[in-house]
């Protein structure tokens, strides 16, 4: 019978991990997406930068 008790803690052992892990991928999917906000918000002001730039006349031909 004591089977039973060593299965039933392995269980408990595996759901407990299970559910640390899934927060951990929940965290790191969140830090994922700020940063893609982030690179986005700097491509955006890259292009706006990109846009103000005027090229001498001799070199736009």
């Amino acid at each position: 019978m004591i089977w039973v008790a060593v299965v039933g803690g392995l269980a408990l052992a595996g759901l407990v991990a299970l559910v640390v892990y899934g927060l951990q991928i929940a965290h790191k999917v969140t830090d994922l997406r700020h940063e893609i906000n982030v690179v986005a918000g700097r491509g955006q002001e890259i292009a706006h930068l990109v846009g103000q730039v005027q090229l001498p006349a001799h070199l736009r031909d």
